[in-house]
């Protein structure tokens, strides 16, 4: 990788440390390092996420090789193959990376190839408008991302989480396989006995888990979508903060469902926990 780049600055660390924290969880972390060939790095389940990254970034960067260590990272992050399924959070991800690299002279490939760039970036993007702006902010799960952006920067609130939300509970009822739909859906996927499971469900606090995360989903199915009609609420005069504010809250909850495993019910143990 003969790029002859310069070191990356501590802002820049930062911003990928962010991109990556954002993309994995903690034990992916370990597994991405490992794959990156640095195997020493061990997330201990409790740092933040964005934080150990960064730490190791200003580590590598200062070690042997130094910059290169940061781009075969950004490499590493950006090949297609961690994507199988996920072409769009795939583009996004590179185009947060690119916003980082172009300022380097450097850019990301739909291959996930690191180029020279003709001209380098010397500041930001053209300006943005503010709702784009309070939008990206946010780091959003990619399925946020894709069903609620264009109508978020529109000015288009209500159908921004509306849709978001008709969103996630199709990504739960393919995820479970339970063909039904809003708080029934929730309820049968999530409960302590339903088919995704959060944890173990052996300790109260796993039980208390797995229970809220099903009582957060039930919520925002009761207070979004009506599963009776499926119609929005047309009159609901939602603010742009609380749109964003309830985006959080979904992203958040698709999160937490891809942490989820699915597991078969006839196999629950009669202790109410799986075996």
């Amino acid at each position: 990788m003969n790029l002859g780049t310069e070191k990356f600055s501590l802002s820049a660390l930062e911003q990928i440390s962010r991109i990556i924290g954002d993309r994995y969880t903690g034990s992916q972390i370990t597994v991405f390092f490992k794959k990156c060939g640095f195997p020493q790095y061990v997330h201990d389940g409790m740092s933040t996420k964005w934080r150990f990254v960064y730490n190791v970034l200003q580590e590598l960067q200062n070690s042997t090789y130094g910059s290169y260590n940061i781009l075969n990272i950004v490499k590493n992050l950006c090949n297609p193959e961690e994507f199988c399924g996920n072409a769009e959070e795939h583009r996004q991800v590179i185009k947060s990376i690119n916003e980082v690299l172009e300022f380097y002279g450097l850019g990301v490939n739909e291959k996930g190839e690191i180029l020279k760039i003709k001209e380098r970036r010397t500041k930001p993007n053209e300006k943005e408008s503010e709702d784009n702006k309070l939008f990206a902010i946010r780091n959003f799960h990619y399925e946020v991302v894709k069903h609620s952006k264009d109508l978020f920067i529109n000015g288009n609130y209500f159908h921004a989480v509306f849709e978001s939300c008709k969103a996630f509970d199709k990504y739960v009822r393919e995820k479970s396989g339970i063909d039904k739909h809003g708080t029934e859906l929730m309820t049968n996927a999530l409960s302590l006995k339903g088919p995704l499971k959060l944890n173990k469900q052996i300790t109260e606090t796993e039980k208390n888990e797995q229970e809220g995360l099903m009582h957060l989903c039930v919520g925002l199915m009761r207070a979004i979508r009506n599963p009776e009609s499926h119609e929005p609420k047309l009159d609901w005069n939602i603010s742009r903060e609380d749109a964003l504010d309830i985006l959080s809250l979904i992203s958040f909850l698709y999160r937490q469902i891809d942490k989820t495993i699915y597991f078969n019910p006839a196999f629950y143990n009669k202790q109410g926990g799986i075996a």
